[in-house]
C-alpha cells in the first residue's frame, strides 16, 4: 500500500526558524532535484515520512544535532540492527487499517470466522490472516535486537528507541508474542487472540513501534547518501563562527569547492563579482551547508565548523507578488522587512542576500544596499553574508564598516571571452562583465538586423 506524503511543517521542541521563501531559495523541497529527493533512499514509506519531518525542523541545540550525527555514524561503520522490508511494512499498515476491529476474544467468533472462511475465502480474512503473522515475525525481530546485549556500544538516541521497543513488549498484552513459536501454525483461536491484541487492544503501542522503525529507516536512508557521495559531518562549534572548507554544491557535477570563514569579530560577509561569476550558487551552497548542519545530517564540504544558530534567513530567487500587486522591488523590500522583524524577534540568526534591490534603478539600488548592509553590521549577533554587483557598495563599506569582509569570484578575460574560475578570493573586483556577455552574444546586432533589412529594401 501506498501512503501519500504531503509536506507539512512540523514544529520542533525548540524553534529554529525557517521560512517558505528559504526552502524555495535553497531548493530543498521543490524541485526535480531538490535536497530532500537527493537524501530520500528510504525503503519504507514511513521512512520517508519520518525523513521529511526531520526535514522540517532543523534542530536548535548542539546535544540533540550531535545525538543525531552519533546515530547516522554508527549506521555508516556497523550493520543496521534492524532489517527493514518495505513489503511486510505496508502489508502490516494495511492490515492495522482493516476497519472491522475485534472488541473482544471470542471462542465462538475466532471458529465462526475460520468455517466461514473456508467455505467461501475473502481478501479481508486473508490480509488478517496474512497480517497477524507478519506483525509477530516484526515484533519478535525487533524483540531480539532490543535484547541482544552482544553488540557493540550503540548510541544513545538507538539505544533509547530499542529500549523503549522492549518495554513496550514486555509490559504490555504483546508480551504474548515473546517465546510464541512463529514456525508453527496459527489455530482460528491464536489468531483471534492476536488479532484483538494487535488492533484493538494494543494498536497504539503498535502504532508507535512501527513509527520507530521508520524513524530508524530514515537515518539510514540520510546514512546511505552520506557514504555514497562521502558527505561529511559538521563539527558543532561552541561559538558563533562558520568555517568551511571545501564547501560545493550537490548538484553540481566537478563542483569547484571554496572556503569561507565567518567569525564574531568579522560578521558580515560582502561578496561581489561579475554576472555569473558564482556569486548565487556559493551562496545556497553555503546556505543549504548551514541548513543540513542543523538536521544533524552530513554536509557537501571537506570540513565545517559552525556553532548552533537560531535560524536561517535567504533572499535569493525573490519574484514580484502579481496577487497582492507588488513589484518586484517592493517584494524585496517586504522581504528585507520580514527578515528585519525575525533579527529583532531573535538574535544569533544565518541571514543571505543575493544582489539586494536588483528591482530599483542603479543609484537607489546602492544607496538601499550601502544602508541595509551598514544595518546589518550593528548586529553583532548574527552572521550576514551579501552578494553584490555593485562594485561602489564595497569601497563605502570598507571605508566605514570595521566587521566586514569581502569577498569575491574571479573572471579572466580570453580575448572577449569571460573564463570564470568559480573560485572565491579574499577582497573586491571592478570587473564588469554584463555589456561584454551581451556583444558576445550578439544581441545588438540581431535587434539591428531587422532595421538593416527594412532599409535595404
Amino acid at each position: 500500500m501506498k501512503i501519500c506524503v504531503q509536506r507539512k511543517y512540523m514544529k520542533p521542541k525548540k524553534t529554529f526558524l525557517i521560512d517558505e521563501q528559504t526552502f524555495v531559495d535553497l531548493e530543498i523541497f521543490e524541485g526535480k532535484n531538490s535536497i530532500f529527493r537527493f537524501f530520500n533512499k528510504a525503503i519504507s514509506y514511513g521512512g520517508k515520512d519520518k525523513l521529511l519531518e526531520m526535514f522540517n525542523a532543523p534542530l536548535s541545540t548542539k546535544k540533540d544535532i550531535v545525538e543525531r550525527q552519533e546515530f547516522i555514524d554508527y549506521i555508516c561503520k556497523e550493520k543496521l540492527p534492524i532489517t527493514i522490508n518495505r513489503h511486510l511494512l505496508d502489508f502490516i499498515e494495511t492490515y492495522l487499517l482493516i476497519y472491522d476491529k475485534p472488541t473482544r476474544v471470542s471462542r465462538f467468533n475466532a471458529w465462526h470466522k475460520y468455517l466461514k472462511y473456508k467455505l467461501k475465502p475473502t481478501n479481508e480474512y486473508f490480509v488478517i490472516q496474512r497480517g497477524i503473522k507478519y506483525v509477530i515475525d516484526f515484533l519478535q525481530e525487533l524483540y531480539a535486537c532490543a535484547t541482544d546485549n552482544s553488540t557493540p556500544e550503540r548510541p544513545y538516541l538507538l539505544e533509547q528507541q530499542l529500549k523503549y521497543i522492549a518495554e513496550s513488549l514486555e509490559n504490555t498484552e504483546l508480551r504474548k508474542i515473546i517465546g510464541f513459536d512463529a514456525g508453527k501454525k496459527l489455530n482460528a483461536m491464536n489468531r483471534e487472540t492476536f488479532d484483538y491484541i494487535f488492533r484493538y487492544c494494543e494498536l497504539d503501542k503498535l502504532k508507535t513501534i512501527l513509527e520507530t522503525v521508520y524513524q530508524i529507516d530514515a537515518f539510514r536512508a540520510v546514512a546511505e547518501t552520506m557514504i555514497k557521495y562521502e558527505l561529511v559531518f559538521p563539527e558543532i562549534s561552541p561559538n558563533k563562527d562558520i568555517e568551511i572548507t571545501g564547501l560545493y554544491h550537490l548538484f553540481l557535477k566537478e563542483a569547484v569547492k571554496n572556503d569561507v570563514c565567518i567569525t564574531p569579530d568579522s560578521n558580515v560577509f560582502f561578496i561581489t563579482g561579475g554576472n555569473m561569476a558564482g556569486k548565487s550558487t556559493f551562496l545556497k551552497a553555503f546556505g543549504i551547508a548551514v541548513y543540513m548542519a542543523h538536521l544533524g545530517f552530513p554536509a557537501p564540504v571537506a570540513s565545517m565548523r559552525v556553532g548552533v544558530f537560531n535560524g536561517l534567513f535567504s533572499t535569493i530567487n525573490i519574484a514580484d507578488n502579481l496577487n497582492k500587486g507588488y513589484s518586484h522591488f517592493y517584494s524585496e523590500v517586504i522581504r528585507v522587512k520580514a527578515v528585519a522583524e525575525n533579527i529583532n524577534k531573535t538574535d544569533n540568526l544565518v541571514v543571505i542576500f543575493d544582489e539586494l534591490f536588483r528591482g530599483t534603478n542603479v543609484k537607489d539600488a546602492h544607496d538601499a544596499t550601502l544602508s541595509i548592509i551598514s544595518a546589518f553590521a550593528k548586529v553583532r549577533g548574527s552572521v550576514f553574508l551579501v552578494s553584490s554587483h555593485i562594485m561602489e557598495v564595497a569601497d563605502k563599506l570598507q571605508a566605514n564598516v570595521a566587521n566586514i569582509r569581502f569577498g569575491y569570484f574571479h573572471t579572466a578575460i580570453d580575448g572577449k571571452t569571460p573564463v570564470y574560475s568559480y573560485r572565491l578570493r579574499e577582497g573586491t573586483t571592478e570587473e564588469r562583465l554584463g555589456m561584454l556577455i551581451i556583444e558576445n552574444e550578439r544581441i545588438i546586432e540581431t535587434i539591428e538586423a531587422q532595421y538593416l533589412k527594412k532599409q535595404e529594401e
